[in-house]
């Protein structure tokens, strides 16, 4: 993470929120490093230290020293790797199928929500244009209700850039979309957990969306648009079986 202080704006600032809120400071997540978030880095500041057991330097300021404190006192870490949930095999054989570029991140991804205590599956990673096609029809010319804006070749689905998960119940025998539970019972929500997660290796949540909220969905496109990622598969600009990024 970079240096961050008063005046930053971004969504690193809103990772650094979302941090500062697990630790009690009720923020606003508005991405904007304003006043508040300077006291609520100072108050973090006062009652942690770095990993040479000395005090913060408390001048309301994300740097290097601090990103680290934040990260290693995370709130009830060890007691949910205590809790870590069994490996879900679906959800490792997904991870095969995202964008080369982003196999090991994903894989790393799993790990840290796992450590977390927090069982998911990953439901789908990498679509088809043809299963797209089906899933657009679903509520229009299929039975069952609109679940999807996007056509074949308009979701990054289609490219392996992005992943839609649910929770895991029982031990992986039933699966649940409910956004309020906390079945690891370390007193916050699973799905925000994961979204947590996810947020830290910078990938995009659906929930974020100002209309058609998708909040089993994540995505990481390079900075690539749906339309330049299509022209790019019709031009074949293919490199083992997916579209080449640069």
């Amino acid at each position: 993470m970079n240096l961050l202080k008063k005046g930053n704006k971004g969504n690193e600032v809103r990772i650094l929120q979302e941090f500062l809120n697990l630790y009690g400071a009720n923020l606003n997540i508005d991405d904007d490093f304003g006043t508040n978030t300077v006291n609520a880095v100072k108050n973090f500041q006062k009652s942690h230290f770095d990993q040479q057991g000395q005090s913060l330097e408390v001048d309301g300021i994300l740097g290097e020293t601090s990103w680290q404190a934040l990260l290693d006192n995370y709130p009830l870490q060890e007691e949910t790797t205590q809790l870590k949930p069994k490996v879900d095999k679906p959800t490792k054989e997904r991870i095969k199928l995202v964008h080369p570029a982003l196999r090991g991140e994903l894989d790393k991804i799993y790990e840290e929500i796992r450590n977390r205590g927090v069982a998911v599956r990953f439901t789908s990673t990498l679509r088809t244009f043809e299963e797209q096609e089906k899933l657009y029809a679903q509520g229009r010319t299929r039975p069952g209700q609109v679940v999807t804006n996007a056509r074949a070749g308009q979701s990054y689905h289609n490219y392996g850039l992005a992943v839609d998960f649910c929770l895991l119940l029982e031990g992986g025998k039933k699966v649940s979309w409910n956004r309020s539970l906390d079945l690891d019972h370390d007193g916050q929500k699973d799905w925000d957990e994961v979204v947590f997660v996810f947020k830290m290796y910078e990938w995009k949540w659906g929930g974020d969306w100002t209309s058609f909220k998708d909040y089993p969905h994540f995505q990481k496109t390079f900075s690539a648009s749906v339309g330049q990622l299509l022209a790019k598969y019709n031009n074949n600009e293919i490199e083992n079986d997916y579209v080449k990024l640069t």
